[in-house]
C-alpha cells in the first residue's frame, strides 16, 4: 500500500514537470515591441546673447565644441540630464543647464 502511494506522487510530480514545460514554454521571451528611446542624444547648444560664447562642457568633461556669440554648435552623444555649460577663453564659467529631452534637442544660454 505504501509502495502505490509513493508511485502516484511519483506519476503526478513527473506529469506536473511536464505539463509545466508543455505549456509553459522553453523559449526565450520574445523582444519588446514599441519604440526604441535612444540613451544619447544629439542636441543644439546655442547662445542668445552676444556676450554668451565658449566651449562646450558636458558632465564637466569638454566636447571640443564651441559656440559663438549668437551661434551654435551641434554636440552628440548627451545622456538625458546632463549638465551643460561654457567655459570662456577667459576662463569664465556659465550657468548650468541641464539637459531634458522632454525639452527639445536645443540647449539655449542668453545669459552668462
Amino acid at each position: 500500500m505504501r509502495n502505490i502511494f509513493f508511485k502516484k506522487i511519483l506519476v503526478s510530480l513527473v506529469l506536473i514537470v511536464v505539463l509545466g514545460m508543455l505549456f509553459g514554454g522553453c523559449a526565450p521571451t520574445a523582444p519588446p515591441t514599441g519604440p526604441v528611446v535612444p540613451t544619447t542624444y544629439t542636441i543644439t547648444v546655442m547662445s542668445g546673447a552676444g556676450n554668451v560664447f565658449g566651449s562646450v562642457y558636458v558632465n564637466g568633461l569638454p566636447t571640443g565644441d564651441y559656440v559663438a556669440a549668437w551661434g551654435g554648435a551641434t554636440v552628440s552623444g548627451v545622456p538625458a540630464g546632463a549638465a551643460i555649460y561654457l567655459i570662456d577663453p577667459g576662463g569664465w564659467v556659465s550657468h548650468t543647464e541641464i539637459f531634458n529631452p522632454i525639452s527639445g534637442l536645443v540647449v539655449l544660454f542668453n545669459w552668462w
